[in-house]
């Protein structure tokens, strides 16, 4: 059925008659007031850009005591970005748009100039550099949170970063996976090597790891007596499968191993 969106804000709208309507067509008495009114209702959305002109009072000092400033005004509100015109409505708008809509960057620009609201995109990638310090702290919660389990399941996958370093000089990275039972942790590093694993979970001491037979994982737990790698079935799975291919006489055994997993 028809939703009826009790939640939104009612806006109010009274639609008259036009005072040629309101009296008899043919002997022009008017017509009279007749209690309530006919009501529907229309779901609409309103976007648009606007500035806010903030104007701080002021006042001058009517004393002569030391230490007295000769013009005292309202504190300035804190901002976002120091120094920066744009709002936290605005950076608000690109953080969802970019990150939880994942739409591009120049399609959010784009859509900011149909509201007449024209921002260059250099100013919006400083800022988002700026902003992600901000986020520091968050990061480094889910980071000890993700640590604090003794389940993880890890993987890695290439991830083309178009910037070259010094000590990368291709765009092959790789985004590693970190999945505890309460976290969820991505790692963005130029390394494919066990060094990412000790540096995130080096200090643990026991645990099982829900893991692919990549190497890194193998030397990462070598000298580690209590963390346990649980090597995914999948891949097992494919072990059997190809072993049923290639030799015929242990197709049945590895059928049943197949069907087991």
């Amino acid at each position: 059925g028809r939703k009826s969106y009790p939640h939104l804000p009612v806006i109010e709208e009274v639609h008259d008659l036009k005072d040629s309507q309101k009296a008899c067509p043919r002997c022009g008495k008017p017509y009279a007031p007749f209690p309530g009114t006919e009501d529907s209702e229309v779901i609409e959305i309103e976007v648009k850009a606007y500035k806010r002109k903030i104007r701080r009072v002021r006042y001058r000092a009517g004393c002569s005591c030391k230490g007295t400033a000769g013009i005292i005004s309202a504190a300035a509100e804190d901002k976002l970005i120091p120094r920066s015109n744009l709002g936290t409505s605005i950076w608000e708008h690109l953080l969802v748009e970019k990150y939880l809509y994942q739409r591009p960057l120049n399609k959010c620009l784009e859509s900011l100039r149909t509201y007449g609201l024209d921002i260059p995109a250099g100013t919006v990638v400083g800022g988002l550099k700026r902003l992600a310090t901000l986020c520091d702290p968050l990061v480094e919660a889910i980071k000890e949170k993700n640590r604090s389990e003794t389940h993880w399941h890890c993987d890695e996958t290439r991830w083309a970063v178009f910037e070259l370093t010094e000590q990368k000089l291709s765009f092959r990275w790789y985004l590693w996976l970190f999945k505890s039972p309460s976290a969820v942790l991505f790692l963005l590093d130029p390394r494919r090597s066990a060094d990412v694993v000790s540096g995130h979970l080096g200090h643990i001491e026991e645990g099982i790891l829900s893991v692919d037979r990549y190497s890194a994982y193998k030397a990462f737990a070598k000298n580690k007596r209590n963390v346990l790698l649980a090597f995914c079935w999948t891949h097992v799975r494919r072990d059997f499968l190809k072993t049923a291919q290639g030799f015929p006489s242990l197709r049945a055994w590895a059928e049943q191993w197949v069907e087991l997993i």
